[in-house]
């Protein structure tokens, strides 16, 4: 048979299909493995951690406020408090420290007092040096309480005591008057004896 050039490019061109395959599916292979060897890019996802706050220096600072001031921060970690609320052991932290300042319009140790052992309660996050703080300020509220309560107890007492010797008092003017009564008696008794005698 003779080989016609018909069949003779027929053959190349078959031969060079197989080998644009070949090449083709080399490279196609490469590729994937390539995009599987290589490790996707992480893509990190910045989660905006709650503000740490030191307790101590937060109280100082509220020292320094005037009354007006110190609603005003109230008013606002209130307000921060709706809007936030993921950031409530760190709201309610500076809550409780309000509610602590004495000699203000806000100071409610029983009030302070709930909110820390809620705190207490929920907060793992706490730094050492704020968790000494709270456990301070802790022990503080509960010597505090126990002193409003025993102050109650004796103003109690001494309300007690006060209404009972009023009522002594009453009674002993009541005798005193009726004595001297008696005695203007006996003195006109008296004076109508003289007077005969």
């Amino acid at each position: 048979m003779k080989n016609s050039p018909f069949s003779a490019k027929f053959a190349v061109l078959n031969n060079l299909k197989r080998y644009s395959l070949l090449v083709f599916l080399v490279t196609l292979t490469s590729l994937l493995s390539a995009c599987q060897l290589t490790p996707p890019e992480k893509i990190e996802v910045i989660e905006k951690k709650p503000e740490v706050i030191n307790y101590s220096q937060y109280y100082l600072w509220l020292k320094s406020l005037t009354n007006a001031q110190v609603l005003a921060e109230e008013s606002t970690q209130k307000e921060n408090l709706k809007e936030h609320p993921t950031e409530k052991v760190t709201l309610q932290g500076k809550l409780v420290l309000i509610y602590c300042l004495p000699k203000t319009p806000l100071h409610h140790p029983y009030k302070a007092k709930r909110l820390l052992n809620e705190l207490l309660l929920v907060s793992n996050t706490m730094t050492k040096d704020n968790l000494a703080f709270t456990m301070l300020l802790r022990d503080q509220l509960n010597t505090q309480l126990h002193l409003l309560q025993k102050q109650e107890q004796l103003e109690k007492e001494f309300t007690r005591v006060t209404e009972k010797n009023k009522a002594t008092i009453e009674l002993q003017k009541e005798q005193l008057n009726l004595v001297n009564q008696q005695l203007m008696l006996l003195k006109q008794i008296d004076q109508n004896i003289n007077k005969r005698g």
